[in-house]
């Protein structure tokens, strides 16, 4: 969806669409039925997600541009504490208006049809000392094919040089 601000002319002011401004600063865009409240109860990481532009002021520099936000936001459930939250991610620009165009700032969001779970597992003893076999394994394999390498080219250049034997 698009949600647009726009500057327009009342009865008693008329403006001057050359010098119109739509800086502007956003106290609040949330999603969901709490209004963003609830979000002092995410953990600490998904905290800054649940209402990314609160507090921030979107400046414009020059006449005939206006800020384009673009944010997608994704239902995110947390199975330990029943908490559903909508996490969000966004981006702006600065668009350049034709001199007739009226500059709007325009929020053009995007909700998505997935929903992510939040659940904590514990680690097993077990998966943590086969992760780190599988770590040192790896190693020595990606040593062993680097240790064959070098002594396959080592035999070769010797043998192209003459010096082999």
């Amino acid at each position: 969806g698009t949600v647009h601000f726009q500057a327009a002319h009342t009865t008693d002011k008329t403006l001057n669409l050359a010098f119109t401004n739509v800086s502007h600063r956003v106290d609040s865009f949330t999603f969901g039925e709490d209004g963003g409240r609830g979000a002092s109860f995410l953990p600490s990481e998904y905290q800054k997600h649940a209402n990314p532009i609160a507090g921030r002021t979107f400046t414009v520099d020059k006449f005939h541009q206006a800020p384009h936000h673009y944010i997608k936001v994704v239902h995110t459930r947390f199975e330990q504490s029943s908490i559903r939250s909508y996490q969000q991610t966004h981006q702006w620009s600065t668009r350049t208006v034709k001199r007739q165009t009226i500059p709007q700032a325009k929020f053009s969001y995007d909700l998505s049809p997935v929903e992510v779970v939040v659940r904590k597992g514990d680690r097993r003893w077990y998966s943590f000392l086969t992760s780190i076999l599988a770590i040192v394994g790896g190693a020595f394999s990606v040593m062993s094919m680097t240790a064959g390498v070098m002594n396959f080219a080592s035999t070769h250049l010797k043998a192209s040089l003459g010096k082999l034997g």
